[in-house]
């Protein structure tokens, strides 16, 4: 044992001396300073196990010089050595560091040893104790865990620092067995609570775990797990218990969003449109995550405003009150969070809705007993369609993580939404090609009968020899013929199967054709107003297609008036002297007619605007509109050469203008007539190719009457072979095109090879499998659709019959201004 002595006083340094080392001197070692700088700086030069100092020395007097020696022995023990037996010092001593207190003139050796031992164990337990202190309270700023102490028996409670950050600290001194937290346990779980720490507390148990709500500070409610471990005496009656409160929001609120996602995916997978999986949705969303109230706000197009579509809420009188309340409202993107999560397109968040001045129904919020909220979007594409917000009766703590939660929640919905609405598409498009390969068939049987039945029709009245009660049935069998012949083709338009024909026609004509059949769309609240350009000139459209163009037009602006207004169309002329690089389809420049659809709707805003044209794009409500009305209105005015110029403000109304290329004249009508040979001196060959035994004979019929010298062939492959087996020179090839094995198409090419200067006749009434050939026709071929008539199948043949050079001269003839 090394010991250091500090004393100015050399014969009491040499009593201390001898009364040590006087038995056992082999076992201790001394070492002496005169002065407390020089004993400072033997501690400096090496361990000692113990330190014996005087409190009056020359260079330092009193408890000061304890307090400089303290820190610089380090593990060795300090024992004071005085000569004055004062109990104030010795405390005061004890208190600074000191291990012990001895007096000089009452020690012995075996005493100053026993004392320098004891100190020594004394500093070494006190060591040991102050390590552990210092390595608890280490502990304790290291973790986040709230560390609590609360001794049962006096009802004192201690917390660690982070506690108090977090936790509100109950009141640290309460009654005999009362539970230091119990006031801030959320109130669903204080019952279940308290019952199962009192069991642990009344039972032989020492652990104790929990999961609860638990109040922070700032009046939000922090999911934690509580354990705890009680102490009890040798009755086995608890006196104390220690736990640690773990925050375990975050885990909790992954998990609790987890479940949501999964019983809101369920929900929607078993759901065929939104209005029926929102109740499912709303209900998983509120009971899982503890919400009070939960609400689907829907967005209104033509008042710009959300509507409640469906509304949960646990029972309770206040919160009905509140719900009645709130679903009555019709808010704006300024008004309460709903809106606000609107304005922005992302989740948003109220710790409480209250402290907003701008929170509607607030009086009835605040008698609900409602503070925080959330609300995020749930959008198709990239409009939103509608809000989801949320209310729940506690003070809410806003995190970036839950934040990010909640609109992943709303980005499943949104892409759940965006999957149906494909599968919808897709569903739409699979039907329409259904139905349009069974309109195509059905239409191309049906007009081969009606060629038969209209064309037999006309020839028979020009029988000699009829009565009139016969050519009175003949006109009504034509006329019925005809009208069958309108039905097919408004069939083939339905299903965009209909052979384009184009023919120059005026504008005015088309819209006051259909003038009944727009005031019986449109209603009675609708002012419907024209202005027709009398000296408008003439495009060069397919009919029914400029019809289909207007109506649409007119639907749409019907649909934003819903509560009556004025539609007004109106043609004109323009002339486009340059093109405008500002227009996102630009005009050729030249003369136009247009076409101005104007109503005094809702409009539109300048998002709307921008997808307008988009296949699929509405803004009507889910099922009240295919999104494709104005895609063909634009499809069929670029198909014609021209295009479509909105202007539209909100509130105000919307102006669409049809702008199609304006022809010098009525090209037909000045086409000169075919010049055709005398019956008597017509020799050219003529190939028929029809599969439809009925329509051969009757084509047949009609063209040997014109003294064409016809053969007939019921197949392409079989009038392939005639030509190739007979030599015979063709001039004429006039066939179907849709036949079983080789089409006519094909047909024409292979004859064409074979004889390059051969004309050819194309008739179909269905041409979706060989559409893409009439966009190539050359000069060499002509098509003629079903039904045909006797007079419409001589002028085509005639015409295809003309020379070159008469060909030209008719051409320029049209083209004379």
């Amino acid at each position: 044992m090394h010991v250091l002595l500090i004393e100015d006083n050399e014969d009491d340094a040499e009593l201390i001396r001898t009364a040590l080392c006087e038995q056992a001197s082999h076992d201790i070692s001394l070492d002496w300073a005169d002065r407390l700088e020089t004993g400072l700086s033997k501690l400096m030069g090496g361990p000692v196990d113990a330190v014996l100092v005087d409190l009056s020395l020359p260079d330092s007097h009193g408890l000061e010089t304890l307090d400089r020696v303290r820190p610089q022995a380090g593990e060795a023990a300090v024992i004071v050595l005085t000569g004055l037996d004062n109990e104030l010092v010795a405390e005061k001593s004890l208190l600074r560091g000191a291990q012990d207190y001895l007096v000089k003139g009452r020690l012995t050796g075996d005493a100053l040893r026993r004392a320098i031992r004891y100190a020594m164990g004394r500093h070494r337990v006190e060591q040991a104790l102050r390590k552990s202190e210092e390595r608890f309270h280490l502990t304790c700023l290291a973790t986040q865990d709230g560390i609590w102490d609360w001794d049962i028996a006096s009802g004192t409670t201690w917390f660690n620092e982070a506690y108090q950050s977090v936790y509100e600290p109950a009141t640290s001194h309460l009654e005999r067995h009362q539970i230091p937290w119990a006031d801030q346990v959320h109130q669903e779980d204080r019952e279940a609570v308290i019952a199962n720490l009192t069991r642990v507390l009344e039972s032989d148990q020492h652990l104790w775990t929990a999961e609860y709500r638990f109040r922070r500070n700032d009046g939000t409610y922090a999911y934690v797990v509580d354990h705890g471990y009680v102490l009890r005496d040798r009755e086995h009656r608890p006196h104390r218990m220690i736990g640690a409160k773990t925050d375990i929001t975050e885990r909790r609120q992954a998990e609790t969003m987890h479940a949501v996602q999964l019983a809101v995916g369920l929900a929607l997978e078993e759901s065929v449109t939104l209005s029926e999986a929102v109740p499912r949705i709303l209900r998983a969303i509120c009971e899982l995550q503890g919400w009070t109230v939960g609400a689907l706000w829907l967005v209104d197009p033509q008042d710009q405003t959300l509507h409640c579509n469906a509304l949960w809420h646990r029972a309770s009188a206040p919160i009905e009150a509140f719900a009645k309340s709130y679903e009555s409202l019709s808010l704006t993107q300024h008004m309460g969070l709903a809106g606000r999560a609107w304005r922005t397109g992302t989740a948003v968040f109220s710790p409480d809705i209250l402290m907003e001045a701008a929170s509607p129904a607030r009086e009835a919020a605040r008698q609900a007993d409602l503070h925080g909220a959330i609300a995020f979007p749930i959008s198709t594409r990239k409009n939103i369609l509608g809000i989801i917000e949320c209310f729940v009766s506690e003070v809410l703590r806003p995190t970036p993580a839950r934040l990010e939660r909640i609109s992943e929640l709303g980005a499943m919905i949104s892409q759940f939404l965006n999957r149906k609405d494909l599968e919808r598409q897709l569903r739409q498009a699979q039907k329409m090609e259904a139905l349009g390969r069974m309109a195509g068939g059905v239409a191309h049987d049906f007009n081969n009968l009606l060629t038969i039945i209209n064309s037999w029709a006309e020839l028979l009245m020009d029988e000699p020899g009829l009565t009139s009660r016969a050519q009175r049935g003949m006109a009504q069998i034509r006329d019925a013929g005809n009208k069958a012949t309108g039905l097919t083709r408004q069939l083939l338009a339905f299903t965009r199967h209909q052979i384009v024909e184009r023919q120059p026609l005026n504008l005015n004509d088309r819209v006051s054709d259909i003038v009944e059949l727009m005031k019986r769309v449109i209603g009675e609240d609708i002012q419907l107003v024209l202005k027709l350009d009398p000296t408008l000139g003439r495009i060069k459209a397919d009919a029914g297609q400029i019809e289909q163009v207007v109506m649409n037009l007119v639907v749409n602006a019907r649909d934003a008036m819903p509560h009556g207004g004025r539609l007004e169309l109106e043609t004109g002329e323009v002339t486009v002297t340059h093109s405008d690089p500002f227009w996102s389809d630009p005009l050729i420049p030249g003369p136009y007619v247009t076409l101005a659809v104007r109503d005094t709707g809702c409009g539109m805003s300048v998002e709307t605007l921008g997808h307008l044209f988009e296949p699929f794009f509405t803004t009507k409500e889910l099922g009240k509109g295919t999104g494709l009305g104005l895609s063909t209105v634009y499809g069929i005015v670029r198909q014609s050469g021209g295009t479509v110029g909105i202007t539209s403000e909100l509130g105000k109304g919307t102006t669409f203008t049809i702008y199609l290329p304006r022809i010098a004249e009525d090209s037909e009508a000045l086409r000169p007539p075919a010049t055709t040979k005398p019956a008597g001196e017509r020799s050219e060959t003529i190939l028929l190719v029809e599969d439809n035994e009925m329509v051969r004979g009757l084509a047949h019929t009609i063209l040997v009457a014109q003294h064409y010298h016809v053969v007939a062939a019921r197949s392409g492959e079989e009038a392939l072979r005639l030509v190739r087996d007979q030599g015979r020179q063709i001039a004429l090839l006039v066939t179907d095109m849709v036949m079983p094995g080789m089409g006519g198409a094909q047909l024409a090419s292979e004859l064409q090879a074979l004889q390059p200067d051969l004309k050819v006749i194309l008739t179909s009434g269905y041409s979706e499998r060989d559409g893409v050939l009439l966009q190539h026709f050359d000069a060499r071929m002509a098509f003629l659709p079903k039904p045909y008539t006797p007079e419409s199948l001589t002028k085509a043949v005639a015409t295809a019959l003309e020379s070159p050079a008469q060909q030209e001269a008719c051409r320029d003839s049209s083209e004379t201004p």
